[in-house]
């Protein structure tokens, strides 16, 4: 995404939002899709950070 930061985008409402949902799905890209960019931090603080957000 061109940046050094960590994020999580959801192409369905973002990067391919106007692509239409058949030739979404024939990518691969599922409404349930999540895409994870991991910039520069440390890996340990990403899995502890992501580790808190799926346990709630």
């Amino acid at each position: 995404m061109g940046g050094v930061e960590s994020l999580i985008t959801y192409p369905t409402s973002q990067t391919h939002a106007d692509i239409p949902v058949e030739v979404r799905h024939s990518y691969g890209l599922t409404d349930d899709l999540l895409r994870l960019s991991i910039g520069i931090e440390d890996a340990r603080d990403l899995i502890a950070d992501l580790r808190q957000a799926l346990e709630g």
